[in-house]
């Protein structure tokens, strides 16, 4: 079993089964932020639950950092692949993608979409 020693008092202590001292002051989680413009909206916001409250309004999930777990539907590659068989015949018989339409930017000024052929 590992230990775990501190240097206390001039000699080292072992701590490895120590509890910790009981919590002198409640825990207590605030509700404000760093202001961020919400994906959805647009709008800045610097509150949590207000964030969240938005979110759900419109029917998007807050996934946070962690990579989301793959599904058994995910890993299935054969629909990728013939996806991407399908669009490559389409393709070669000279089918031409409709032009991308542009979503804007987030302060309202209109986006110029230039299409390439």
């Amino acid at each position: 079993m590992k230990r775990k020693f501190v240097w206390f008092q001039g000699d080292w202590r072992d701590v490895t089964n120590a509890k910790r001292p009981p919590s002198v002051a409640p825990y207590i989680m605030s509700d404000s932020m760093a202001a961020c413009f919400h994906p959805a909206t647009g709008e800045m916001m610097d509150s949590k639950s207000a964030f969240r409250r938005v979110t759900r309004e419109h029917g998007m999930v807050e996934m946070g950092n962690d990579a989301p777990a793959m599904t058994a539907a995910a890993h299935d590659t054969r629909s990728v692949a013939q996806d991407v068989a399908q669009a490559y015949q389409m393709l070669e018989q000279g089918y031409t993608p409709p032009p991308a339409e542009s979503a804007g930017s987030l302060d309202g000024a209109s986006v110029e979409t230039r299409l390439f052929t």
